[in-house]
Parts: structure tokens; C-alpha cells; sequence
């Protein structure tokens, strides 16, 4: 009896022994004992920057429609990309290309002032590099006044038949070359303009019988008289016209940028510029 109670103990005390080792094992060798772990080193590729040695049209100065011709090389590069920018400064059409190599491109005759190109190089690793080209245009059109602006419009100038009124706050154009009545407008904050088909015709009432001006005042007629009627919003800021619409031959052109400038020669011969986006308006003195 005695023998087996002593023999039950002896089995205990090892159990114990056992599981302390183990205990103990589990906590210095989960700490990190060195020989228990494999280490891998870290592998790092390292790749040469791209490099564009030069990019190049093959002319500085080329006139609208002229086909040029760009080159370029560059080192190190597994991707190439040339863009043409496009006037407002955003990235246009664009060409895949080889490291190194040629193209023409040929400059459409309605360009203006310059066209710029951009060149995009990267290499395996995700670096890029760039480089830029810039031609500059010949101007084939004039300005129809002096001093004239420093870009090259758009286009020739419009000549043709034209009408000026002058209201309480701005005045109305008329311009036969587009069938256009321009409003130029102030509340004395600030000023405005806008654009408007001319859609008066031969037979249609002048004007209106039932609206009598104030003394010293007139109601706008034909052309005028009718955006004057239809449109509340040209009304209300115009106000009443405050002489009879004079007739003169005008002329009309514009910048050749995105956001252009309309300059419209006004009846004293003098200018009116519009500004971008209707933003604003003002009388230009030219030279005689």
C-alpha cells in the first residue's frame, strides 16, 4: 500500500518537473533564441535614373501647317511618352515611343503664337525624368487697330456694317459680320457682357407703342430694341437708352488663346474689349 502511494508521488513530482521544463523552455526560447530562427536578408535593386540626353524639334520657327520633325534620346528609360500641350496648358494627344528615336508632327493652320511638346521618360524602377520642346509660330494675320496686342489673333478681322447705342448703365453693339448684338452692361459694381442673336427682320415691329419713356430717354428700336424687350434681365441692368443707335462700319477680332479677349471697334473709332468669360469690358484708345 505504502509502496504504491510512494511510487504515485514519485510519478507526480516528475510530472511537475516536466511541465516546469516545458514552461520554462516556452519562455526563454520564445524570446527570442537566436539559433531557433532564420534570418533572410533584405534584397534591394538599385536602377539607374532615367536620363533624356536631349529632346528637339529640328526648327525654332514654323508657320501654321508647316510639318516639323522632333528628335530625342534618352538612357536608361524602358518607357517613353511624348504630349502635345494643348494651349490651355493641359496634356493633349500623346505618342508611345522607342528610348530613341524621330517623328514629324505637322502644326495645324489654325495654331497661334506657339505649340509645345512634353517628353516623359521612367525606368524599371519608377523614376521619371522629363524634358519640354517649344516652337514658335509666325503670325499670318494682323490687328485691324494700333497699338495692338502683343499675341496673334485668332484670326483676320471681321469688317462689316455695325450700330452703337448707349443706355443709363452700358450700351448695345451691333455687328452685321456675325448677326450678333453685344450687351455691355454695369450696375456699378461691376461689369458684364454678353452676346446675343440678332433676330429682328424687315417687317417686324420697331418697337413698342405701349412703353413711353421717361423725358430725355428712348426706347431701344429694331435689333436692339427687341433682346431690349424679350431679354429682363438686359432691362433691368441697361436701363433706358439715352440716345438713338448711331450706324458705323466696325470690325471685330480676338486673342487666339482659350480664354480669348473680343476686341470690337466702337464708334468713335476707338475699341471695345471684352474680357474672358464676360467678366468685364473697356474702352481701348488707339492711335490715330
Amino acid at each position: 500500500m505504502y509502496k504504491k502511494l510512494a511510487l504515485l508521488g514519485v510519478c507526480l513530482l516528475l510530472a511537475l518537473a516536466m511541465a516546469h521544463l516545458v514552461a520554462y523552455n516556452r519562455l526563454v526560447v520564445g524570446q527570442g533564441e537566436p539559433d531557433n530562427f532564420l534570418f533572410l536578408p533584405l534584397v534591394r535593386q538599385d536602377y539607374p535614373p532615367p536620363v533624356v540626353n536631349y529632346f528637339q524639334a529640328n526648327v525654332t520657327i514654323a508657320d501654321p501647317g508647316d510639318t516639323i520633325e522632333l528628335s530625342w534620346s534618352t538612357t536608361n528609360a524602358i518607357s517613353v511618352t511624348i504630349y502635345y500641350i494643348m494651349p490651355s496648358g493641359q496634356l493633349g494627344t500623346f505618342w508611345d515611343v522607342a528610348a530613341t528615336g524621330a517623328m514629324t508632327y505637322t502644326i495645324s493652320p489654325s495654331a497661334r503664337n506657339r505649340i509645345d511638346f512634353a517628353l516623359f521618360a521612367g525606368n524599371a524602377g519608377g523614376q521619371w525624368t522629363g524634358a519640354g520642346a517649344q516652337i514658335i509660330l509666325t503670325c499670318p494675320d494682323t490687328w485691324f487697330f494700333s497699338p495692338a496686342p502683343e499675341i496673334c489673333p485668332a484670326g483676320p478681322a471681321q469688317f462689316g456694317a455695325g450700330a452703337e447705342q448707349h443706355f443709363e448703365h452700358g450700351l448695345m453693339l451691333w455687328l452685321e459680320s456675325q448677326d450678333m448684338i453685344y450687351v455691355l452692361s454695369e450696375d456699378g459694381l461691376s461689369r458684364q457682357w454678353h452676346v446675343y442673336l440678332d433676330e429682328w427682320e424687315e417687317g417686324m415691329p420697331e418697337n413698342d407703342p405701349t412703353i413711353i419713356p421717361p423725358t430725355g430717354y428712348f426706347q431701344p428700336e429694331r435689333g436692339f430694341g427687341l433682346v431690349w424687350r424679350e431679354q429682363t434681365m438686359v432691362r433691368e441692368r441697361l436701363g433706358w437708352a439715352i440716345d438713338m443707335e448711331s450706324a458705323y462700319d466696325t470690325a471685330v477680332q480676338h486673342t487666339s488663346f482659350s480664354y480669348s479677349n473680343v476686341y470690337i471697334r466702337a464708334a468713335d473709332g476707338n475699341v471695345w474689349r471684352l474680357l474672358p468669360l464676360f467678366s468685364g469690358w473697356e474702352k481701348v484708345m488707339v492711335e490715330p
